[in-house]
């Protein structure tokens, strides 16, 4: 949701922006082109290229606001913090779909891929920052791998698209 204080300009980038974090965090990565998000944005070509001149400029826009969706979730007061507060916003379907994209996206080279791969990147130097290279080496793997067993025993009971929140 865009505010209404914003110029129609930047409210356009917001929406373009919403749009492509959509699209990540749905799984619908191959939509990730600049045709497709004019497309669903209902804006021509040129006034993407107004907005963003190429994927990259969105790709980099997009990736701040996905690390920020992340972090926003956690404590990094402590190492047992940042485990407890991922394992509790697993429990959120975006922190949950954010997870998923990591994982999912690391296994194929796309814009998905490069996303999630600069997004990891930008969190874990963020928690190096804050709590040292043993958290980014021993607390995050351990999470993934928690995060992955979470997401295999939901498989059959509920659909992991939902980001409602």
């Amino acid at each position: 949701m865009t505010p209404a204080n914003l110029s129609p300009q930047q409210q356009l980038k917001e929406r373009i922006l919403d749009q492509v974090l959509a699209f990540l965090l749905e799984g619908d990565w191959q939509q990730i082109e600049m045709k497709n998000i004019a497309s669903q944005c209902a804006i021509s070509d040129a006034e993407l290229n107004d907005c963003f001149p190429n994927l990259q400029s969105i790709t980099s826009a997009v990736n701040s606001r996905l690390t920020q969706n992340f972090i926003q979730h956690l404590d990094l007061s402590s190492r047992e913090s940042l485990r407890l507060t991922w394992l509790d916003s697993l429990e959120s379907p975006r922190f949950r779909a954010i997870v998923h994209l990591f994982i999912d996206a690391s296994q194929q080279k796309s814009v998905a891929w490069r996303l999630a791969n600069v997004g990891w990147n930008q969190f874990t130097n963020h928690v190096a920052s804050h709590l040292g290279y043993q958290a980014v080496n021993q607390d995050l793997p351990w999470l993934l791998g928690k995060s992955m067993l979470k997401f295999i025993n939901q498989r059959g009971r509920t659909p992991l698209k939902s980001v409602d929140s």
